[in-house]
């Protein structure tokens, strides 16, 4: 191994952390984080750099980054509400790749729930019961829908199993672990980010998007107001606008009248989309997703006729968030619609 000190081995470091797999967006800088790095790099940090403030400190209020003595009082500090914290279901350790483990089972299958459920359903793992992150069976409200997430588990392969291939099985246990207790939390977010919807945030008159904007939001608005009651405002504004206590009433009211399944598949929507409007017309089969793709994109498919013919389609960077946006689009729709 290559020994490094000082400013230099800071920022390789730096680099390391920053693109290592076993570091989160706030970590507390330890020898559980630098060994893997080391062994990684193929080098050794000598002791003084591994707990030298002056070179890590540069980074740890961007990055989030603690000290020994930082750790301690955050955790001194937290103690206190942990009793008040819902706890949350723990995922299992994926690998770098994204891979959770190797496939330990044959087949993938339904059955009727056996606890007096009408008409839900669970999957099994040849003849064992899935089981979501919090441990509970998977239980879901048909037949229809426990067979889309047997066929997700049933696609894995021998070399792996992979969660981010399975959309829909993420959504179930969302529904079934988290949304009865963060119900009200959900819906307070949802709200509280209706102010900078997407449709709502216009360009300016004289820009050319203003002009498609209106073509294509604006009927989506109109059926917003026939369905919901109320019509939101909307404005050009780099300051963006407040919505009137009548219209986040009204909008209340959709929402909650969402079941926690539906909620599950809402509150992904709207952040994929970035509007809490699009994600209710999708789910009260407003939006088809092709159509929905179209309104999400439009201000980067505008931008993409301007500068593509002078920088060019970037691979691996205008395509792979077209495809990310079409499978969460499109996973949130089928789920929806097998309720």
């Amino acid at each position: 191994m290559m020994a490094l000190r000082g400013a230099g081995a800071g920022a390789l470091l730096f680099r390391a952390l920053f693109r290592h797999p076993t570091c989160s967006s706030a970590v507390v800088v330890s020898y559980n984080v630098l060994l893997p790095v080391e062994e990684s790099l193929g080098l050794m940090l000598l002791p003084e750099t591994r707990l030298h403030a002056p070179v890590l400190g540069g980074f740890s209020s961007c990055l989030g980054f603690r000290g020994f003595a930082a750790a301690a009082e955050v955790k001194k500090n937290n103690a206190a509400a942990a009793a008040d914290v819902v706890p949350r279901p723990s995922m299992p350790r994926l690998s770098s790749n994204g891979i959770l483990g190797r496939r330990f089972y044959k087949k993938a299958h339904v059955k009727p729930a056996e606890d007096g459920s009408s008409g839900w359903y669970v999957v099994l793992l040849d003849n064992r019961v899935l089981k979501t992150p919090a441990k509970k069976p998977l239980k879901v409200p048909n037949a229809a829908l426990a067979h889309a997430v047997a066929a997700e588990w049933e696609w894995q392969d021998s070399s792996g199993i992979r969660p981010f291939t399975m959309p829909l099985m993420k959504l179930a246990a969302t529904s079934i672990d988290q949304m009865p207790s963060d119900r009200d939390r959900v819906v307070e977010s949802l709200l509280k980010y209706f102010h900078t919807d997407s449709l709502c945030l216009r360009a300016n008159d004289m820009d050319p998007l203003a002009e498609k904007q209106v073509k294509i939001w604006d009927p989506l608005l109109d059926w917003f107001k026939s369905e919901i009651g109320v019509r939101p405002l909307v404005t050009s504004s780099i300051f963006g606008t407040t919505q009137p206590p009548e219209v986040l009433d009204a909008v209340e009211k959709a929402v909650r009248q969402c079941s926690d399944w539906q909620l599950a598949a809402v509150d992904w929507l709207a952040g994929t989309a970035r509007s809490l409007i699009v994600a209710l017309a999708i789910a009260r089969g407003r939006l088809g997703i092709e159509e929905a793709i179209e309104i999400i994109r439009l201000e980067e498919d505008h931008q993409a006729c301007i500068y593509v013919e002078d920088w060019g389609y970037v691979e691996g960077g205008h395509d792979i968030d077209e495809a990310d946006i079409r499978v969460k689009i499109a996973s949130c729709s089928v789920f929806l619609r097998l309720l």
